[in-house]
């Protein structure tokens, strides 16, 4: 073998080791970024902690009822920023002094952060005020325990025993007895049939 077909040969080992370099290197770095995706797919942020189906919670103070939560499932992370999630949807009632139930919100969706006190509630909302026969549609809706506030940046629909009033925007207390729409865009007067 002369010497020109060693060379012509180590060139081609060469050039196809660099090419098995090149792809074993593309493989490794395809590899790194899905196994990033992967730690963080499982990382401590996105596992939760608990998850617990058909839930009812109630909280009483001085041996009277103020609210009772139900939810089908409940999911709860215990990270940094702790929250709760209700991904198919929540009922809350809330009740008055002689124990009877004085307004209920249902979402499809809620979202309560605990070092905040703060929750969202999505998807179909529904305030219902018992008493005063009074109902708050929207489909997003804030509440700050802290400031015991309830508020929108949302299209809202108030229905009242007289009336129904549509806005966009909206503040109330957490019973839903005190409420504001911010920008009122239509008010229809029901007409009574008696």
């Amino acid at each position: 073998m002369n010497m020109s077909c060693i060379l012509s040969a180590i060139v081609k080992v060469r050039f196809i080791f660099s090419i098995a370099i090149l792809l074993l290197a593309i493989m490794l770095f395809s590899c790194e970024n899905d196994m990033m995706a992967v730690i963080k797919l499982s990382s401590k942020d996105s596992i939760p902690d608990v998850t617990i189906n058909n839930v009812d919670v109630k909280k009483s103070e001085m041996g009277k009822p103020t609210f009772e939560l139900t939810a089908t499932k409940m999911i709860s992370y215990q990270t940094a920023e702790s929250f709760t999630e209700f991904p198919n949807g929540l009922k809350i009632i809330f009740f008055d002094s002689l124990m009877q139930p004085k307004t209920e919100l249902t979402a499809n969706y809620g979202i309560s952060w605990d070092a905040k006190r703060t929750m969202q509630a999505r998807g179909n909302v529904v305030i219902r005020n018992f008493q005063k026969h009074e109902q708050l549609n929207t489909e997003s809706l804030f509440y700050d325990q802290n400031l015991r506030k309830v508020s929108t940046q949302e299209f809202v629909k108030i229905t009242q025993p007289d009336k129904v009033i549509f806005g966009k925007g909206m503040e109330s207390d957490e019973l839903f007895d005190n409420w504001a729409i911010r920008d009122v865009s239509a008010t229809i007067y029901l007409q009574d049939d008696k």
